[in-house]
């Protein structure tokens, strides 16, 4: 619907190819073989495709684009082994299901930056052990509400005829709202370089979950999201006071922390720039005053909740880290 292939022009929303030239957001390919009236698309560099074109479609428009010749169905075959990372738009994630992810993962090997966010039908155990399992050099992981992984999930497979390890470049792991989700998956990914957590409102995320985040990820951890996780006491989030790399800690609604634990962290982590404290039950208002007064204290509600951006890597997460 929001592609139209005539035998001179292949239109979509944000790119155009003419007989004369190939047009995307920011690229401008030109000299390539034309035919009277139609073009030979066969022609343009493919890697200049890959570079320029098929990042910014959509799923469901690479699909569409399959369809329409056996020349863009070879394009786009080849493509997706090497994709870095795939786009799917928000209808695109209430329709698809189970079996039509573990078919598109069969394709893939190379992603790098993966949002799975709200795809409840699609993403299961089964599909993010595929995704993790075939895709060594994942970045970037967003599965926020996802409500039927568990650990399961991040089983990882050894493959001696492999150089590489899963999950062995993860760096961003956002993982909100995954009711099912429990500690024990932290130990198998404890080899993973990971400087972002994001496991707000998580219901079973506890003491040793935030105890395995302080050890496991001691010398890489700089933002860490555990808004909403009730279960959440001094005893473990003190120990975040051994993460030197600490810039960003988010703990609103985790009622049972004091200000003993906070100023321990504040004391120790010299690379800290914010805290979120909202709905802290135990903190007190003279402590806040003090950590306002620092310009360390971050108050969403003032903010227009913008914990919601935490679901939404793209734009708030990468720029944080100059992927």
């Amino acid at each position: 619907s929001s592609h139209l292939v005539t035998s001179s022009h292949l239109v979509t929303s944000s790119h155009l190819v003419t007989s004369s030239h190939l047009v995307t957001s920011s690229h401008l390919v030109t000299s390539y073989a034309m035919r009277e009236d139609s073009c030979t698309l066969s022609l343009v560099p493919w890697d200049a495709l890959y570079d320029h074109l098929l990042p910014y479609l959509d799923l469901v428009s690479l699909y569409q684009l399959t369809l329409t010749s056996s020349t863009f169905y070879q394009l786009v075959l080849s493509y997706l082994p090497c994709a870095h990372g795939i786009v799917f738009s928000d209808s695109t994630r209430k329709a698809l299901k189970e079996r039509h992810l573990l078919k598109l993962l069969e394709l893939t090997g190379n992603l790098q930056y993966v949002d799975l966010s709200e795809m409840r039908d699609a993403v299961t155990d089964s599909s993010l052990k595929m995704l993790i399992n075939s895709n060594h050099k994942l970045k970037l992981l967003n599965v926020s509400k996802c409500g039927r992984i568990g650990p399961k999930a991040f089983q990882l497979e050894e493959d001696t005829s492999c150089d590489s390890k899963p999950l062995e470049k993860l760096e961003v792991l956002i993982a909100n709202w995954c009711r099912n989700l429990r500690p024990e998956f932290l130990a198998s990914i404890s080899h993973a370089p990971l400087r972002t957590i994001s496991l707000a409102g998580t219901w079973y995320t506890s003491d040793q979950a935030v105890s395995d985040c302080a050890t496991f990820f001691e010398d890489t951890l700089e933002c860490l999201n555990i808004d909403k996780c009730y279960k959440i006491t001094d005893s473990s989030l003190s120990l975040l006071a051994l993460c030197s790399k600490l810039r960003i800690l988010k703990i609103s609604s985790c009622w049972r922390v004091t200000d003993s634990s906070v100023t321990l962290i504040v004391q120790s982590c010299g690379a800290l720039q914010q805290v979120v404290m909202d709905d802290c039950r135990s903190i007190s208002k003279n402590f806040l005053v003090e950590m306002n007064d620092r310009g360390l204290l971050l108050l969403e509600a003032a903010k227009g909740e913008n914990s919601l951006l935490w679901d939404r890597s793209d734009s708030y997460l990468k720029p944080l880290f100059r992927f």
